[in-house]
């Protein structure tokens, strides 16, 4: 009797044509997944970026408790050359850095003009400091370098580009009140009817519109002109952009001032300033970002709004100014 043999089963792959149709699916999937991955990491900074400012407020407001009133927006090197972001690092858990650094008096880190040669240039106060990075004043979406290192001498030692700047008012004043006003050759505007103030410090008892009605603090981690220059940026130092005051309390004077605060002068991330575009290095660098739509803004009672770039100018320099009793709404 004759045994049957089974045919051995030929082992089939894929066509060509299914080849590419799996690829081409995968492609499909990997289309879709991918912005959504990138929105979930871009929610995930905002989110940080939101929190550092509610810890900033936390320590403004600490501060408050124990001085009864803000710090000094910045100070002016006839005094000292400090800022508002370095007098709260003891309530950022800096308390160490801060003594060093001898309470912040001529924490300055141009020595020599606007530029530091050499490693020499820095004094036993001001050297400990390079290269110091606290997570609670860099926004994770920003594009801007966290270091901004001065030369080549430096070996990539430098200073935190701080992402939020203080809110000293806004100009012209919504409520047509005359201001003291710094005037610079550029064409800028400093203010006084803010929160975080050149030469003086204001408190809870100088917001007569309300803490919740008033930004003491703004982002501004992106760089409306040129994402890849940093200049317009500052550290912990008070002084650290060079220019000339035509009006300091109505006195003419040769003086270094900061971008450590801003008076608001244009919308949130502007695309152009027209012929007022010297002063995004001066009085009156804009609020900015790299989130889409807008900035965080920090509120006087420690609330954190996000700031529309389509918000009204008028309402956005209403919100700056501390004392105006002009009616803010919804925004």
């Amino acid at each position: 009797m004759l045994s049957v043999i089974p045919r051995r089963r030929q082992a089939q792959g894929f066509t060509l044509i299914e080849l590419l149709v799996v690829i081409a699916i995968i492609a499909v999937l990997i289309a879709l997944l991918l912005p959504a991955v990138q929105q979930a990491r871009e929610a995930a900074r905002r989110t940080q970026c939101k929190n550092n400012l509610k810890q900033i407020g936390l320590a403004l407001h600490n501060y408050h408790d124990v001085h009864n009133s803000f710090p000094m927006g910045t100070q002016s090197p006839l005094t000292g050359a400090s800022s508002w972001r370095f007098a709260l690092l003891p309530y950022l858990d800096q308390a160490v850095v801060y003594n060093q650094a001898d309470g912040g008096r001529g924490v300055n880190f141009y020595p020599r003009g606007n530029v530091a040669h050499t490693i020499a240039d820095y004094n036993s106060v001001t050297r400990h400091m390079l290269n110091l990075v606290l997570q609670v004043y860099d926004c994770p979406s920003s594009a801007v370098p966290t270091i901004y290192t001065y030369s080549n001498n430096f070996e990539g030692m430098g200073t935190q580009l701080i992402k939020y700047v203080g809110i000293m008012g806004a100009y012209p004043d919504p409520a047509g009140r005359a201001q003291v006003a710094y005037e610079t050759q550029y064409n800028s505007f400093g203010t006084n009817n803010g929160s975080l103030l050149i030469g003086e410090s204001a408190g809870f008892r100088d917001i007569t519109d309300g803490t919740s009605n008033t930004i003491v603090v703004g982002e501004q981690s992106g760089n409306p002109r040129n994402p890849k220059i940093s200049n317009y940026h500052s550290g912990y130092g008070g002084a650290n952009t060079i220019g000339t005051i035509a009006k300091w309390r109505e006195t003419p004077l040769q003086h270094r001032f900061a971008s450590t605060v801003t008076s608001v002068y244009h919308r949130p991330n502007p695309t152009s300033v027209g012929a007022e575009a010297n002063a995004e290095w001066d009085f009156n660098t804009p609020l900015s970002s790299y989130h889409t739509g807008g900035v965080h803004v920090l509120m006087g009672d420690g609330a954190t709004r996000f700031l529309s770039d389509n918000t009204d100018l008028i309402l956005i320099q209403k919100l700056c100014v501390r004392d105006d009793g002009l009616v803010v709404g919804e925004w």
